[in-house]
């Protein structure tokens, strides 16, 4: 029964985030197809990242469980095994970008950030929506679901990966072969993201690494999906020779 409940709790959310979250870009949208809608709803769509954790607050302060899912999200260490797994994601974004750079003879770092100052700009705000990010989606949703954590994984990036659909679409203004190929990237970054979360237990590795995606990876998605799998395969390799406790 207890189960039961939870599968609902978790439904419930999940319908909540996305309803909530599409109502942020509704005034956006009614701008884009004419109609003349007030400034000050239009910052609306700001409150987007914050949907799932405000949501997630929510649910465990009428649970009463919030000091737990604190608790819980911050019980593991940052070690030197785990910073490495950052750096190699890290590295491999810039070796990627400055590629595809190469490739097409321009820079793709200097033309998205022009000074220092906008560069470091940039890892603030994308370090702290990342946090926020991941509050909800491997400290909540993930820590929640009942079944195996690589069945876990993929359907919190599945779900991760619909919710950002509406800002693909109507910020963005995106078409469907960019908004399959961002699915998949998202669902691959969440793997990473999932996997390394279930390692750690810290949920502040998991914003840095969250927000390195961000930063580091320039090219094309079709090229960041590329170098991600291929990530994500040599770390499997390995992480299969070296350890045999993570339940598949």
């Amino acid at each position: 029964m207890v189960r039961y409940t939870n599968k609902l709790k978790l439904m419930l959310w999940v319908s909540v985030v996305y309803v909530l979250s599409f109502i942020c870009y509704v005034p956006t949208l009614l701008e884009q197809n004419g109609i003349i809608i007030p400034n000050g709803l239009l910052y609306l769509k700001y409150l987007y990242v914050c949907i799932p954790t405000m949501a997630t607050f929510f649910l465990l302060i009428c649970e009463q469980n919030i000091k737990v899912y604190f608790t819980r999200m911050f019980s593991g260490k940052i070690t030197i095994k785990y910073l490495l797994i950052g750096v190699v994601c890290m590295v491999a974004g810039i070796f990627d970008s400055y590629c595809y750079s190469f490739i097409v003879k321009t820079d793709v770092f200097k033309n998205t950030y022009l000074t220092v100052i906008s560069l470091l700009t940039s890892c603030i705000y994308l370090l702290i929506t990342a946090f926020v990010e991941e509050m909800a989606w491997r400290g909540f949703l993930l820590e929640r679901l009942p079944f195996k954590k690589i069945k876990s994984v993929l359907f919190v990036g599945a779900v991760w990966a619909v919710w950002h659909i509406p800002m693909w679409i109507i910020r963005n203004s995106l078409g469907m072969e960019q908004i399959v190929c961002l699915c998949i990237w998202t669902l691959l970054v969440s793997v990473v993201l999932g996997i390394t979360y279930y390692q750690c237990r810290n949920i502040l590795l998991i914003a840095i690494m969250h927000a390195t995606f961000n930063i580091c990876y320039l090219a094309p998605i079709q090229y960041n999906i590329v170098v991600l799998a291929i990530i994500i395969f040599v770390g499997t390799l390995l992480y299969k020779k070296s350890d045999k406790n993570f339940q598949a």
